[in-house]
């Protein structure tokens, strides 16, 4: 520091000459990364604007174009009213095509620093579709990672109040006006979930009564499945606890509220079931996807749901993750590893599927490629049902696309 001190402050000619050019890249290249940090907030803030005009106009019942693409302006231009852009005038398009609502927006973003270079503005345009929907009913299960590490900074906030605010915002937008139409599940996991069972699905329990705490999943091959226990022992839940963190026991889920919701249109008390969780232990994001499954059955332990063939209801497991599978998981004659719990979990993704359900995976602040790379796998269009968001504000932005693909879907009121 002494050092930088006697260069800067030096009287010799040469010294501050180079002093000078020196420091002007510096200042340039500070200018451009704010200035980009501008753009993508403001392409993020367009997008999100954008998408929300478009589910507004999209989802309005019996409405004539014209109509739509009115809903679908004031809905854009509320909000733009304030953000990075709310001193910007963007241009902005709604239009029905066919049986879906197209958007296209754009805007000039003003340069605060690039202009020493000559770069005066930054354009950025971004596009919108939602098909009208049809009338129909959804079941929507929340597969959410409660591990430990939830409980980072990702951007500007915690993991897991980032994504309890996202997930919040998805239930308030989806059953503001239809919430008759909807029922969601809530199935918080780490390396155990937390439930109450009918004790002749558990190991070592009486047929009657019920059971009330954490499992790991069930042997194989039941535990890729949505079967209902029968009496054969390695089909129920209640296995014995694999070594690796069993110092994590079920006392601190208790503590740490991560219980499941099966199935409900009580959305008050599962708003308040979220707001009460904290992050606790290890990750097996293939149990969180078993019972996710699980809750979406109308099978047994859990019946809340329609039959598969029901026409009129569509099935969604959106599954969140930030980390790897760390917890090992059951196979074949009863061995347990990590990279089983990889396997089950996409034999688990595939067969969900085949069932009928709509998979949607957020691969949230995660940096391993092949993790990545299997909820790309797991999702059921890997297009457009699977989200990279690698901030707090990306995640928002998925779970809001998310809730503009089901409301395409299924005839929500937004």
């Amino acid at each position: 520091m002494k050092l930088f001190k006697r260069f800067a402050a030096s009287q010799n000619g040469g010294t501050a000459v180079t002093f000078a050019i020196a420091v002007i890249p510096l200042m340039v290249a500070a200018g451009v990364a704010i200035d980009f940090g501008r753009f993508y907030a403001a392409q993020t803030q367009l997008q999100a604007a954008l998408d929300d005009g478009s589910l507004a106009a999209a989802v309005a019942r019996d409405k004539t174009t014209a109509q739509r693409q009115k809903i679908g302006t004031d809905a854009f231009n509320a909000n733009m009213k304030s953000g990075v852009v709310s001193d910007v005038v963007p241009v902005v398009n709604f239009k029905v095509v066919d049986t879906s609502v197209v958007a296209t927006a754009s805007l000039s973003l003003p340069t605060a620093f690039m202009s020493i270079v000559g770069v005066d503005n930054m354009d950025i345009a971004t596009k919108s579709e939602v098909a009208i929907p049809e009338n129909k009913n959804a079941e929507i299960a929340f597969v959410l990672d409660y591990s430990g590490s939830m409980g980072d900074v990702s951007g500007t906030e915690v993991k897991y109040i980032a994504m309890r605010k996202a997930a919040t915002k998805l239930i308030d937008d989806l059953t503001k006006n239809d919430a008759d139409k909807v029922k969601f599940a809530l199935v918080p996991f780490s390396h155990h979930v937390y439930t109450s069972l009918p004790n002749a699905y558990v190991l070592g329990k009486p047929a009657s009564g019920t059971w009330t705490g954490c499992t790991q999943d069930r042997q194989y091959p039941y535990n890729l499945t949505d079967a209902t226990p029968t009496g054969d022992p390695a089909s129920k839940w209640g296995q014995p606890n694999a070594p690796d963190h069993a110092y994590y026991g079920c006392s601190g889920y208790k503590d740490h509220n991560l219980k499941l919701v099966p199935l409900t249109n009580d959305f008050a008390s599962l708003k308040s079931q979220m707001n009460v969780m904290t992050p606790y232990a290890y990750t097996h994001v293939a149990l969180g996807v078993e019972f996710g499954y699980h809750v979406l059955s109308p099978n047994a332990p859990y019946a809340e749901g329609v039959g598969y063939a029901d026409k009129k209801t569509k099935k969604y497991m959106v599954v969140l993750t930030d980390g790897e599978q760390t917890e090992p998981a059951f196979g074949p004659s009863g061995t347990r590893s990590v990279a089983q719990g990889d396997s089950n979990l996409e034999m688990l993704c595939s067969n969900a599927k085949a069932s009928g359900i709509t998979m949607m995976t957020v691969a949230f602040d995660l940096d391993d490629s092949s993790q990545r790379a299997r909820l790309k796998s797991c999702a059921s269009d890997e297009k457009d049902d699977f989200f990279v968001a690698n901030s707090s504000d990306e995640m928002a932005q998925a779970f809001q696309t998310i809730t503009a693909a089901i409301s395409s879907q299924v005839f929500l009121s937004k």
